[in-house]
């Protein structure tokens, strides 16, 4: 399918060499992915869940990383619907293609480079669904998301859906990782691996981190009704909101009528 991807000049001075460094070395190592807490990956899951596509329809996973959602949506992907990750960082891209290539995902999953906070590279009313998971509040400024959430109700077609989801202001590390062994509370081997090997590293070397971004203002925790507000100015139909994350983010669905 032709999404009319185009070249673009440069990335956004938001991303500094210390914000990109952290997301390179996470991707290359696969750290990124072993250390998401249980809790990340049932926010995944919702919103899998809110993904309504039929057959040769494509969703665009927004800030897509090393595609974690892929695993989640390959059931459905199998049955010919189509992903498009998009990221700024090659470096989460290159992992696309071999983890499709795990999945048996080859003919369903393509990807592109690109920055959420200028024009995206693709045509209107090019994709069904976007999912925007933990990836607009790294843009500071207001007027930057809104014009992100613009730009992703550009492309989405009409009777599309964007199903995103952004950290609270009251963001909680630690209530993280307790929400994430609590889901594993039945999984005696899992659960003690966790608490004692992986999340202590998932605590310190990632969600910590996330807190002082929030707290200092380099990245956006949302307060209620807040992030409703930006979609709902970008003109989605808000259709479906709640917590997730442990209560530390807000899931919205809105739908372009």
């Amino acid at each position: 399918m032709d999404f009319g991807v185009t070249e673009q000049d440069g990335e956004s001075i938001i991303f500094s060499s210390l914000y990109k460094k952290y997301w390179e070395i996470g991707f290359y190592t696969r750290l990124y992915d072993g250390l998401s807490p249980e809790a990340y990956i049932e926010s995944l899951q919702r919103v899998a869940d809110l993904i309504k596509l039929n057959e040769g329809e494509w969703v665009l996973d927004v800030g897509c990383g090393s595609g974690l959602l892929l695993p989640v949506l390959a059931d459905r992907l199998t049955q010919g619907e189509r992903y498009l990750g998009m990221d700024i960082l090659p470096t989460g891209l290159a992992s696309l293609g071999p983890r499709a290539n795990r999945l048996n995902l080859n003919g369903s999953v393509s990807g592109v480079q690109a920055d959420l906070s200028r024009s995206l590279p693709l045509a209107d009313a090019s994709v069904s669904c976007v999912a925007a998971h933990f990836s607009v509040y790294t843009l500071p400024e207001e007027k930057d998301r809104r014009r992100a959430y613009q730009e992703l109700f550009r492309i989405v077609k009409p009777g599309g859906v964007l199903v995103t989801a952004n950290p609270t202001h009251f963001y909680n590390a630690k209530q993280i990782i307790r929400a994430s062994l609590e889901s594993l509370k039945n999984q005696e081997r899992p659960w003690i691996v966790k608490k004692y090997g992986l999340y202590p590293l998932t605590l310190y070397l990632g969600l910590k981190y996330i807190e002082k971004q929030l707290k200092s203002g380099r990245w956006h925790g949302y307060r209620p009704e807040e992030l409703r507000d930006e979609i709902a100015q970008a003109g989605f139909a808000i259709e479906h909101s709640e917590r997730v994350y442990g209560g530390s983010g807000f899931l919205v669905v809105g739908k372009k009528t």
